[in-house]
């Protein structure tokens, strides 16, 4: 390919290039400018050979640019040149917009040229602040919808605090009202009677110290309950707690029991003193879920690095309403007693990092799954 040639290409790709390329010598003199300069800034190109290539640029860029060049020529540090960057335009009609430009230097002969090439970034620079803005909405939006979130959460725990507060209160209420009544029965009957035997006097006595026993039971029940101190966790062997459970209890005849103790179960890292508790709440629990017989398996296995304790009974059973309910303080099924049992149960559980699984089903018994971190060397 002869110079003639790389000429005729040279200028078809100048003529047909989309950018703007302006070639500028060591003074920053324009020496050449290709259509698309024409087009992007306004000018004519014999309005732009011969004069500084800052007409092209606002101020700042304007007043900076000869330092620029002459910095490089003192320095050969290169601040521009060969290091596409974003910079201001100007066109004709003094309005501004973005650009990036691209710098290289060309030697042609004894002289040392510049050759810039220019995009129009516009668009680009729309898009951008256009995302942004979208963005700073979605963050907006996003911001708003987990605060409302938020508020409906703690609305929603409110709202079941309530619910709890008044069931515990109703409760309560019911361990209390009674006794009470039958206090200010006897109260009255003391003050008003003309002559009471002393043995009426004296019974009247007895049932309000019964009474006041009774209230003072229920509310030293529910200060323990919110009192349950720190376990002391250490390696317990569940087969250990049920036996001596078993033979304290003595379990009517009715009640077969069965158990399935694996011979290298280890232990769990719990409170020898609080564990026997929640098993003997659920073995009392099962024998009163069948007051006509049944059986009552007492089980254990290792799954998942926990001691899987399985406590299952062929009683009554629960509905899914009974279950809900079933560790929430004061609510009972029972004729008798102040439904606490499984409530303590569930304390102690969660301050040894236990958790309890109930499936039940009406008429077929009952199934308590407590799972106990493992102690000992396998914890």
């Amino acid at each position: 390919m002869d110079d003639h040639e790389q000429q005729a290409i040279l200028a078809s790709v100048l003529k047909t290039a989309v950018d703007a390329i302006v070639i500028i010598d060591q003074r920053g003199i324009v020496q050449s400018v290709n259509p698309a300069t024409e087009r992007m800034f306004g000018f004519g190109a014999s309005e732009l050979i011969g004069q500084n290539v800052k007409i092209l640029m606002p101020s700042p860029y304007h007043e900076q640019h000869d330092g620029y060049l002459d910095w490089y020529e003192e320095t050969s540090e290169k601040k521009i040149i060969g290091i596409g960057r974003e910079v201001i335009g100007k066109r004709k009609d003094g309005s501004t917009f973005p650009l990036h430009l691209a710098v290289s230097e060309v030697e042609s002969g004894s002289r040392k040229l510049y050759t810039g090439i220019l995009r129009d970034i516009s668009d680009l620079k729309a898009v951008e602040q256009e995302l942004k803005r979208l963005n700073a909405t979605l963050d907006q939006r996003v911001h708003q919808q987990a605060e409302q979130l938020h508020q409906a959460e703690t609305q929603l725990i409110e709202k079941e605090k309530f619910a709890t507060l008044g069931r515990i209160s109703g409760g309560i209420a019911h361990e209390i009202r009674n006794p009470l009544n039958a206090i200010k029965t006897s109260a009255y009957y003391l003050l008003n009677a003309r002559s009471p035997s002393p043995a009426k006097h004296e019974e009247h006595l007895q049932r309000i110290d019964r009474q006041v026993t009774v209230i003072d039971s229920a509310v030293t029940a529910l200060s323990d309950l919110a009192r349950l101190p720190e376990p002391n966790a250490t390696a317990v062997s569940i087969p250990d707690i049920v036996e001596a459970i078993l033979r304290d209890k003595q379990l009517p005849r009715s009640i077969e029991v069965r158990k399935d103790f694996p011979t290298d179960l280890p232990g769990a890292w719990v409170d020898e003193k609080q564990l026997p508790i929640v098993l003997k709440n659920l073995i009392r629990n099962a024998r009163d879920a069948m007051p006509d017989g049944g059986v009552l398996e007492l089980a254990a296995q290792v799954d998942d690095q926990q001691v899987q304790v399985l406590v299952t009974d062929t009683g009554v059973g629960m509905t899914a309403e009974v279950v809900e309910r079933l560790c929430e303080p004061f609510f009972s099924t029972k004729a008798r007693g102040m439904g606490l049992g499984m409530a303590i149960t569930m304390a102690i559980l969660q301050k040894n990092h236990g958790t309890m699984q109930v499936d039940s089903t009406v008429g077929q018994g009952t199934r308590f799954t407590l799972s106990l971190p493992i102690g000992g060397d396998d914890r």
